[in-house]
């Protein structure tokens, strides 16, 4: 039930994750807590174990009956009882997002079933208040420009190449149609960005993101100035139809 992967697929597994609305929330305390050796899991193990024992738990024919077995077994499996605490804290976080798609099971029970079984850990409270639903839309959007921001320099740090960075555009896409229009402007502003202080090394990838996102860009981006005016063809995942815009930033030497 506690996933481990190498480096290179906790890369790729994070690419994926970036549409995900708990990840986006709990991403900056999963961090934390392994740069401060409360946990051995990288953050995307702690999401993915989190995700598995939601699965198995869901999956029960009777999980009231059950559940304590899977925590038991989970207990077992971790190798210290802060992995278990925090894959089975960040699990209440996923199945209340659940809990807003499917019926007919009573969600809150099995959280409150996993709070009873940690409720004095020193990390508890704090956990509670990290994980708790912050989805204010304009917060969100802050918090996903700051995970492509670090995905980024996640890359050049490890020595990844061109085509990593180019695997994460077109991944933009994949999670896209989550986001509010205003977000992917930001977003899209950031990548071009980014293309242009990298001398247009990714100008083949960035108007095929345009173009899959039913936008024109009109002008290609020149080294000392930035002037883009895209216009939208058709609605396309959430952009209006016929939105014209002009964005303008002189870059200093």
């Amino acid at each position: 039930m506690i996933v481990r992967l190498e480096k290179e697929q906790q890369s790729a597994a994070r690419h994926q994750l970036l549409k995900d609305v708990v990840w986006a929330i709990c991403n900056d305390t999963l961090r934390r807590l392994q740069r401060e050796g409360q946990t051995t899991l990288a953050p995307v193990e702690v999401f993915l174990s989190a995700h598995h024992f939601c699965d198995t738990v869901l999956g029960l024919s009777d999980i009231e009956e059950g559940i304590d077995y899977e925590m038991d077994d989970l207990e077992d499996e971790a190798t210290c009882e802060n992995d278990a605490l925090v894959v089975m804290m960040l699990a209440t976080a996923q199945l209340q997002a659940r809990s807003k798609q499917q019926v007919g099971i009573d969600f809150k029970k099995i959280i409150l079933r996993i709070y009873e079984r940690w409720n004095d850990h020193e990390l508890f409270f704090p956990l509670l208040e990290q994980f708790s639903n912050k989805e204010e839309a304009l917060w969100l959007q802050g918090k996903r420009f700051d995970l492509l921001n670090y995905e980024l320099q996640e890359i050049e740090l490890s020595g990844g190449g061109s085509e990593d960075i180019r695997q994460l555009f077109e991944d933009f896409v994949g999670y896209s149609d989550k986001m509010l229009p205003e977000t992917i402007k930001e977003l899209l502003l950031f990548l071009e960005r980014y293309n242009l202080d990298h001398n247009h090394a990714y100008d083949k990838e960035l108007l095929a993101l345009f173009e899959k996102l039913g936008i024109k860009s009109t002008t290609i981006i020149q080294p000392k100035e930035y002037v883009a005016v895209k216009h939208v063809e058709n609605e396309i995942q959430n952009v209006e139809a016929g939105a014209t815009g002009v964005i303008k930033e002189m870059k200093k030497d």
